[in-house]
């Protein structure tokens, strides 16, 4: 081999030197890299099962939070419908007392317009027999003062009496 120019210590030494140098990368930096990109590998896979974890958590917290709101509308409404409920009962109470009130009053004017039209009444016939009695003594005069006036009281007593 000599022939072909092949140095077989040098081979051998080459051969030697690239088997070094193979197992030198193999063991100080291919497998320091390959243990690194393992490592990185591992906490990718941890942030996306973390992610995953967080996203069921965010998911859940969104389905209570809707089933709170969905709470809060249900007793908002409920809370509603009582007010409108105790709204409609005062409205009908206030109605009640405005009618009771309207009918005392009716009942308050009709009585006062019964006194006032007794009390006229009553000053009418008053006003009536002092005319027919200053008519009376006008007409008759001074000359049939004594039969006249017993008349007159008659008639007034009649009056009274009529009325």
């Amino acid at each position: 081999m000599e022939q072909l120019g092949i140095n077989w210590g040098l081979l051998i030494a080459q051969i030697f030197n690239v088997a070094l140098i193979i197992w030198l990368l193999t063991r100080f930096l291919y497998q320091p890299i390959l243990k690194m990109l393992n490592d990185r590998t591992l906490r990718i896979q941890e942030s996306l099962s973390e992610a995953d974890r967080v996203k069921e958590q965010l998911a859940g917290a969104t389905r209570d939070y809707e089933s709170e709101l969905a709470k809060a509308r249900q007793e908002a409404a409920a809370i509603l419908a009582q007010a409108q409920e105790r709204a409609k009962v005062q409205e009908a109470e206030i109605i009640a007392q405005a009618r009771q009130e309207a009918d005392r009053i009716r009942r308050d004017a009709r009585d006062q317009l019964d006194r006032e039209r007794e009390q006229m009444l009553r000053d009418l016939k008053g006003q009536m027999a002092e005319l027919v009695t200053i008519t009376a003594s006008r007409v008759l005069g001074a000359e049939l003062q004594g039969k006249h006036d017993t008349l007159i009281e008659e008639s007034l007593a009649n009056l009274g009496r009529n009325n």
